[in-house]
């Protein structure tokens, strides 16, 4: 069965009440005909790729292309690099 991990959660900032819907599918391409089920709507998203493994970046680019051209049009994206800690591990560069 195709399932992705999924968390909600709602924060209050200032006066604003924001809903969190985080779905992590892990990169799984089996995933990828289902996300406009998972981004349909959405205000924001991040993109997460490993610093230690250049494959997931270029799947990350192309998840924001894909955001920004079938996602809403005022969305904001942000890519985030994760596994930080193995540093010295790393194959994806700054720029």
């Amino acid at each position: 069965s195709l399932s992705a991990a999924f968390l909600t959660q709602t924060v209050c900032l200032d006066d604003t009440t924001v809903k969190f819907e985080i779905w992590d599918t892990a990169g799984q391409e089996r995933y990828h005909s289902l996300a406009p089920m998972y981004y349909r709507g959405a205000q924001a998203a991040i993109v997460v790729y490993d610093i230690t493994n250049t494959d997931t970046f270029v799947r990350a680019k192309n998840w924001v292309k894909e955001l920004q051209r079938q996602a809403s049009p005022n969305i904001v994206i942000a890519l985030a690099g994760n596994k930080a800690d193995l540093a010295t591990k790393r194959a994806v560069d700054f720029q």
